[in-house]
């Protein structure tokens, strides 16, 4: 937390091609604003204004990406600068006025504001190279995600190029993907040459006599198949294919990249995240580059908190209600990586499992229980972080009563 006591307090509100910034005194007065250039131009400019105030903080709030190049620029001659979520400017900007007007001038003042409320309480900016670390992850689950959609278009399309195909057999694996360019429906597939399909299909793991079997009965399903596919239906299929082998490609390089990188700057971290059995190498990586470092969390509810995984809870008056829903206001890439690391250990670590399967008999739905999971996982995550041990079954729960005493 920061201690320090300010004269000047600088909001800054970037966008794509500009920044807009506003300089108020501890008295909440207003004393310079103005809008400049995304460019080496307008970064100098910052720079001189920026200097003009002693013992001034600056803050910028997170934009994704944009304010990354404009923040490592400050931060290499001002030390006081924090990056805030931009949910709670959202909240505090309802706090101070109810009416709705935003522009970007208004949005650097309020940042400026909220830095000046609430500077005592937020931690000051400290760069390190998991910050571009960050937008590497957050490449590598988009292309994640774009996988899983051509995946889908590729099996809705497959059914009627082939449908038989896709009930009996994996397309996805690399040879059946050439497969398919080769011969897309199962018109192509019945005029097919048997040396040529069990050529390709050798490119499998396991070779000769199985493959032979798998050639004859692909051929034999092709004669009896329903598909009433035309030649656009083909082009489609060697498209979404072809699509989907170069994606395969990339996100296999990306990811080899990705988590040399981050071993090289937080292998015991990672190590430490994946001695919890379920958890890959990959998930591990895409978490440490989210929270960057434990010591950023006070405590176990905070990391909760800053993947957005903590209950919302709503009061007017003597009511509450809405504590049946997250808040979500943390980080998603975080969320989506703590999500897969639940269901890497549900299926892997009899402990996690014992947890989950546990909330489904005290009448949880699966998506609530695998809430109640991610929460559990990230309080075991951050304890053997805070800890710096290894997870041990042992440590939290005994084999023989594992599933009476997990809470």
């Amino acid at each position: 937390m920061n201690n320090n006591s300010f004269d000047f307090f600088i909001g800054i509100d970037v966008s794509k091609d500009f920044f807009n910034y506003s300089v108020i005194d501890s008295n909440l007065n207003f004393i310079k604003d103005g809008k400049l250039d995304m460019d080496y131009s307008g970064f100098n400019e910052i720079k001189n204004i920026i200097k003009q105030f002693d013992n001034s903080i600056v803050c910028l709030e997170s934009t994704g990406i944009y304010h990354i190049n404009l923040l490592s620029f400050i931060i290499t001659f001002k030390k006081d600068i924090c990056l805030v979520n931009p949910s709670l400017i959202k909240q505090f900007s309802k706090s101070i006025s109810l009416r709705n007007t935003k522009t970007d001038k208004i949005d650097a003042n309020i940042i400026a504001k909220f830095i000046a409320k609430h500077h005592s309480h937020i931690n000051l900016f400290s760069l390190s190279n998991m910050d571009e670390l960050v937008i590497t992850a957050r490449t590598r689950q988009s292309i994640a995600q774009d996988i899983a959609k051509i995946k889908t278009k590729l099996k809705q399309i497959m059914i009627i190029a082939f449908p038989e195909l896709l009930h009996h057999y994996n397309i996805f694996t690399k040879s059946f993907l050439n497969l398919l360019i080769h011969f897309p429906t199962a018109k192509h597939f019945k005029k097919a040459n048997y040396k040529k399909i069990n050529s390709i299909l050798n490119q499998l793991p396991n070779k000769g006599r199985k493959n032979n079997i798998i050639a004859n009965d692909i051929i034999k399903l092709a004669k009896k198949s329903i598909s009433s596919a035309s030649e656009l239906t083909a082009t489609n299929v060697i498209y979404l294919v072809k699509h989907l082998m170069f994606l395969n490609e990339q996100l296999e390089e990306i990811t080899k990249i990705f988590t040399e990188k981050v071993n090289d700057s937080k292998k015991d971290d990672i190590d430490i995240i994946k001695s919890i059995k379920g958890i890959s190498d990959t998930t591990a990586a895409h978490f440490m580059c989210e929270i960057k470092d434990i010591d950023r969390f006070e405590n176990k509810n905070k990391l909760i908190a800053f993947c957005g995984t903590d209950p919302s809870v709503k009061q007017s008056g003597s009511s509450i209600y809405g504590r049946s829903r997250i808040s979500k206001k943390g980080s998603k890439s975080l969320r989506r990586t703590v999500y897969l690391m639940a269901m890497g250990v549900i299926r892997c670590n009899i402990f996690f499992k014992a947890y989950y399967d546990k909330k489904r008999k005290e009448g949880f739905c699966h998506r609530k229980a695998m809430i109640a999971l991610c929460n559990k996982l990230l309080r075991v995550i951050f304890a053997l972080l805070k800890k710096r041990e290894h997870f041990s079954i042992e440590k939290y729960c005994n084999f023989m009563d594992c599933i009476n005493k997990v809470a």
